[in-house]
């Protein structure tokens, strides 16, 4: 019966995304799906258990050869299975045989090239050994099942491996070209998620329902789903085995790349009562003996340190080109990192904006109060105007005003130099500024609009009295960007609140509100506070990807498109979808040579996007051609300069197409 919960991709997306049609269901081994049953049944028997190992020779070995080792300490060879069964255990059994079994009938065979078969296993064993211990560590009542679906939950990336349209070695090598989350490369690059292709299947195999649902929600949100207890529980307990994994240089590819814990986890999961180190040291034992039976390597306590300390090292080179590179790829990928980081901001609303970042710190750094003073120019002071407190103190700061005089010490250091400051009484006006707070000391954090700061985010532990450390300062610092960042895009857009900004199929901007926004940016360049570039994309021979495929096919494409064109640009430039197969960049201050860099760049990660995607659109290769135009003192008007750019793409076109030419 299928769970209502279960949202499965239908027979035509499969056909879209594999070779392999949806009605050829692959075979799945009857010992495994046997297997599956034992764990998933609390009254199964140890009889029954021997008997269905005794039946496959090769996990009859494999037990034998087990038991038999120098780890178990036996004084006689056990020759028979029934004995080795018993030695080992009902419950080291079950997990051992499940995993050999799908081991030897599902994984083994296949490639070994970017998707190494062997990693790959070792990634799944060491989700399975970590939700067992998370799970009977929380005491979660199933923990055989939390193996067997952590085992199992990134099987659909098999599916890819073996029948994908899109080569997943090429796939896994375009992707590490973005740090943002592979999963989402692969819902753009392969056409579906691992985890809705193994939902898919494993619902055909009818997989218990449990671990359907874990697998299907490994990756996606599940908190607003009709689901139990026990549900909820187990796919937060795979996903942060899964989360915890990565961590330890035991992911599923050869990459430095963390996926994201949903907010559910937090919610079904206390951490602060799961004894890491505990579960971290088993991980290591088992993996390390059970290493020896897959003959694959372990990574020594020297090899994890250097795991991580990559990991660190990248996220800081990220976070490092947020505030100093030029370059705009980097930009984006940064904010795709941040994602994790801290609540996105999706309104336009300020308020409502600044309200979510406060929440946000609140609940990730567990301050007391968190407040917002703004820069009032015509008083040359600080006016508290937003406050989060969490305290039973319930004192009203909105009244309060900080003179930016030369006493006010770190409040005028902050602005001058961008920088987070404590705040602890060094200057008279710090002093005063505390006393009316009722504090001893303050962190306070700027942020910035357009490239100037705009306000403080203050914040401190009155209720507590816990010190503020400084290894806060740069984690803060970046949602404090991420503020400011988020004020600036409310304020651009704040002309065309009125109508519907997006695209409905894309989620780029639409054609009222690139109008909008390219009427504002031109008024800047000729008033000579800006440098002005437009950017028009068409997708070549886009009628035929319709023509042969379906118009599902085309929007996919223009999903792909957009997608690119938004990792690509920068945060305050316009991206929007001009109408049909065309798109539209308006490049803030930049000028013709920049924008056609920018141009040139989007044209070959289009071609290179296509042919990634050869044997998904089979006799047809993605490119696109591009116009570029420069605002200059002869362009009257916009829709000139829109026109100049126009007639460059139309010049690309008839000149053969995928080619970039300036107007």
């Amino acid at each position: 019966m299928m769970n209502d919960n279960l949202i499965l991709p239908l027979e035509s997306d499969i056909k879209q995304v594999l070779t392999l049609g949806a009605k050829e269901i692959p075979s799945f081994p009857p010992v495994v799906a046997k297997l599956l049953e034992i764990c998933s049944d609390e009254d199964a028997s140890m009889e029954e258990l021997s008997k269905l190992v005794e039946t496959d020779p090769g996990i009859s070995a494999k037990m034998l050869s087990i038991v038999n080792s120098a780890s178990y300490g036996l004084r006689r060879k056990i020759m028979a299975v029934s004995e080795a069964v018993i030695h080992l255990g009902f419950d080291e059994v079950k997990k051992l045989s499940l995993g050999v079994a799908v081991f030897e009938k599902i994984f083994k065979s296949g490639k070994q090239k970017q998707f190494n078969r062997i990693f790959f296993w070792r990634h799944c064993l060491c989700v399975g050994i970590l939700s067992m211990a998370i799970a009977e560590e929380i005491g979660y009542p199933k923990p055989g099942e939390a193996y067997s679906s952590g085992l199992l939950h990134d099987f659909g990336k098999i599916f890819f491996d073996l029948h994908g349209r899109v080569n997943y070695d090429d796939f896994i090598t375009n992707v590490t070209k973005y740090p943002g989350p592979m999963i989402m490369e692969e819902r753009e690059l392969m056409g579906m998620g691992h985890d809705d292709l193994g939902a898919y299947y494993s619902s055909l195999w009818n997989f218990p329902a449990s671990l359907v649902l874990t697998i299907k929600y490994h990756h996606q949100r599940y908190g607003h789903l009709d689901l139990c207890r026990e549900e909820a529980l187990l796919i937060s307990v795979v996903s942060l085995a899964n989360y915890l994994s990565w961590t330890q240089g035991m992911g599923s590819v050869d990459m430095i790349r963390l996926p994201i814990l949903q907010p559910e986890i937090e919610k079904n999961i206390d951490l602060s009562k799961i004894d890491f180190i505990k579960v971290i040291s088993r991980m290591d034992r088992e993996m390390e003996n059970t290493s020896k039976f897959y003959n694959f390597i372990f990574p020594s306590p020297s090899q994890f340190r250097e795991n991580m300390l990559r990991a660190n090292l990248e996220l800081g080179s990220i976070n490092t080109s947020y505030y100093y590179t030029e370059d705009q790829a980097k930009i984006v990928d940064v904010l795709k990192i941040k994602e994790s980081i801290t609540t996105p901001h999706r309104s336009l609303d300020p308020r409502l904006i600044i309200t979510t970042t406060l929440k946000a710190i609140y609940k990730d750094f567990k301050f007391s109060r968190l407040y917002v003073m703004k820069v009032v120019k015509s008083l040359r002071s600080l006016k508290v105007v937003e406050v989060l407190d969490g305290t039973d103190i319930k004192m009203d700061l909105k009244p309060i005003e900080i003179p930016l005089n030369k006493m006010a010490g770190g409040f005028v250091n902050c602005l001058r130099d961008r920088a987070p400051v404590m705040i602890a009484g060094k200057t008279s006006g710090e002093k005063e500024t505390l006393a009316k707070f009722k504090l001893k000391e303050m962190l306070i954090v700027p942020f910035c609009s357009q490239n100037r700061v705009i306000g403080i985010l203050g914040m401190d532990n009155i209720s507590s009295g816990n010190p503020i450390y400084p290894d806060v300062f740069s984690s803060i610092a970046i949602v404090a960007n991420e503020l400011g960042m988020a004020l600036e895009n409310a304020g651009a857009y704040e002309e065309a609140k009125a109508v519907s900004l997006k695209d409905g199929l894309t989620g780029l901007l639409n054609r009222v509100a690139i109008d909008e926004l390219l009427a504002k940016s031109f008024r800047k360049a000729v008033d000579g506070k800006n440098d002005l570039s437009l950017v028009m994309i068409d997708v070549d021979y886009f009628k035929k990807f319709n023509d042969k495929f379906g118009h599902q096919a085309g929007d996919n494409i223009l999903k792909l498109i957009s997608g690119t064109l938004k990792k690509l640009s920068r945060p305050f430039d316009h991206v929007g979808r001009y109408g049909g197969e065309e798109f539209i960049v308006i490049l803030n201050e930049t000028d013709l040579s920049k924008a056609l860099v920018y141009a040139e760049r989007i044209r070959k990660e289009i071609e290179g996007l296509g042919r990634l995607l050869v044997n998904r659109f089979p006799g047809l290769s993605l490119t696109v051609s591009a116009g570029v135009s420069e605002y200059q003192a002869s362009v009257k008007n916009r829709d000139n300069l829109i026109a100049k750019a126009d007639k460059a793409l139309y010049r690309a076109k008839e000149t053969g197409r995928n080619k970039v030419v300036s107007g």
